[in-house]
């Protein structure tokens, strides 16, 4: 069959090629060239007018930065220099920072963005955008792609995201991830039940929400990590036979499907009779590998010895593979239950519709280690940082998780950290106490702005190198354990007195800085980063600052 499509674009090409002939000035030439790259870009997949935002055109003129609010920093683990960092700003200009510090760094992204559902939940350029506006759908997607593109190159290469949507932008976002991420790296798509109660007044009540997940390359992604870990009860097992190797159940031997080199005649040693595969199966097994099971004493015939063949799965196995994920989730709380939890930190509502730490600690359990970094760029109450914190305290983890909202309507302020600072202390806002807390640490950053004309463009963005350096490698900065050397004047200093201290860890030493010999020896049993000049460097290039 034809492809009509492709035979008009190639007759407009060809038309194309006549203008230019015809009109070869430099105006005429570029944009005919442009017209040619839309003619010949992409042809399947998401199509949508690109929208530029305010942050955009902030960056124009300006480097986004981080500014670091002391007064809100949190230590409650003084065994630990490890922070957990709380970002406040617009996402897309901390991501640009964070690519930064973190490219290729993150094992696990999760992310609740704006649904997009007419109902003032999306801001776009500080105005709600509702269906009344022709292109709420390409400002949505515009908003997501330059966000999404950062979290792919932010992911390890073995690292997952978990975005929850719902039916309004599914469809789109289902098609950018497939562009941004890979359709070949699409995991699941898992359905949350996310409410309980039935809306009578719809036609049909809502009562889901979809967590789209991707890896970022599938080749390198655990299939065997990614897998709920199974109780110790081993609820089911048993050991009649008082086999040393533990408990264990008796699994049938044949499996889905028709394949040749899997079927064949199985004889029951103890009564001679011969079993097939049940029609429309197969064993599970080749002859070969059944043989060797047969050795192992992992085959059973029934508990009379005269039944078909059946497969002993021992518990430590089934406790080392763990539990195949089901892509329905209705048992991890609901909606109702994310309010409750709120509510019983704030007293009263907080926040609309907060995801309950039951799904986000299934999503931590699923994709995490135990010491797995988690980013959440689109924080709102802080129930990521709720859920890592509570898995840390139940299994004994070391997960740090970093966190990134704006502050329209005072969110992070006075929602997102109150709540964290809360769940470390174990004390509300009010004093009173809400839990035993959590040992854990803090620091709160906000986005600042160094004009890209100022006349000290060099001086303002070293202001803000350590708290790049402490988001980077997750500690405090404090001239003690961690100590940063800027310049030749501070090394020799740092040198001079050496021996006050006591607990140095690391030194984060500028790479313009000559070290002396002296100064090599007596570092050689301190571990040393050279302050890379990725921070700022395309920045400084760009202004004409570097060459």
């Amino acid at each position: 069959m034809a492809n009509l499509s492709q035979q008009r674009r190639e007759q407009m090409l060809s038309f194309l090629e006549t203008l230019k002939e015809q009109h070869n000035d430099d105006a005429s030439l570029i944009a005919i060239n442009q017209i040619e790259k839309e003619l010949t870009s992409k042809k399947y997949g998401l199509v949508w007018e690109e929208h530029e935002e305010e942050v955009d055109v902030k960056m124009k003129t300006h480097i986004p930065v981080f500014t670091e609010i002391k007064e809100k920093e949190i230590v409650e683990n003084s065994e630990s220099d490890e922070f957990n960092f709380l970002l406040e700003g617009d996402n897309l200009h901390s991501l640009r920072l964070l690519e930064k510090t973190h490219k290729g760094k993150i094992d696990v992204i999760y992310i609740d963005p704006p649904y997009n559902t007419g109902h003032k939940d999306f801001i776009y350029d500080d105005a709600f955008v509702d269906r009344q506006d022709g292109y709420s759908h390409s400002k949505w997607i515009s908003f997501m792609e330059k966000r999404l593109k950062i979290a792919h190159s932010l992911l390890k290469s073995s690292g997952t995201i978990f975005i929850s949507i719902d039916d309004n932008e599914y469809a789109n976002l289902k098609l950018l991830c497939d562009e941004i991420f890979g359709e070949e790296n699409m995991i699941s798509d898992i359905i949350w039940n996310s409410r309980k109660s039935v809306s009578n007044d719809a036609v049909v009540s809502l009562n889901h929400n979809y967590t789209l997940v991707y890896t970022r390359n599938i080749n390198e992604f655990n299939k065997v990590k990614y897998k709920f870990k199974l109780a110790d009860t081993g609820v089911g097992f048993d050991n009649p036979d008082n086999d040393p190797r533990g408990p264990w159940k008796a699994d049938p031997f044949d499996s889905p499907g028709i394949r040749p080199n899997l079927t064949f005649a199985i004889k029951n040693p103890n009564t001679g009779e011969e079993f097939w595969p049940p029609k429309g199966r197969c064993w599970r097994t080749g002859e070969k590998e059944y043989l060797e099971y047969l050795a192992d004493d992992r085959i059973l015939f029934g508990k009379s010895g005269k039944g078909k063949p059946q497969l002993k799965r021992f518990l430590s196995d089934a406790q080392n593979k763990g539990l195949t994920p089901k892509s329905l989730w209705d048992d991890c709380g609901t909606a109702t239950d994310g309010t409750k939890e709120l509510q019983d930190i704030f007293g009263s509502k907080a926040f609309d519709t907060p995801k309950p730490t039951g799904l986000i600690k299934k999503i931590i359990d699923l994709a995490g280690d135990k010491d797995s970094l988690i980013l959440d760029f689109f924080a709102g109450s802080g129930t990521t940082a709720h859920s890592v914190l509570e898995k840390n305290k139940e299994d004994g983890g070391s997960r740090h998780f970093i966190l990134c909202t704006n502050n329209d309507g005072n969110i992070c302020s006075e929602v997102t950290y109150p709540r964290i600072c809360t769940v470390i202390t174990g004390k509300r806002q009010d004093g009173s106490e809400y839990s035993d807390g959590i040992a854990a640490n803090l620091k709160y950053y906000r986005t600042d702005f160094v004009d890209k004309e100022s006349e000290h463009i060099y001086e303002d963005l070293l202001a803000h190198i350590k708290e790049m350096i402490q988001l980077e490698y997750g500690v405090k900065v404090d001239n003690s354990k961690y100590v940063m050397i800027m310049d030749d004047e501070e090394m020799d200093d740092f040198e001079d007195n050496i021996s006050l201290y006591k607990e140095l860890k690391t030194v984060f030493i500028n790479q313009d800085v000559m070290l002396t010999t002296s100064q090599e020896k007596m570092l050689q049993n301190v571990e040393v980063k050279i302050i890379p000049d990725c921070y700022f460097d395309f920045e400084l290039r760009e202004v004409g600052e570097l060459w």
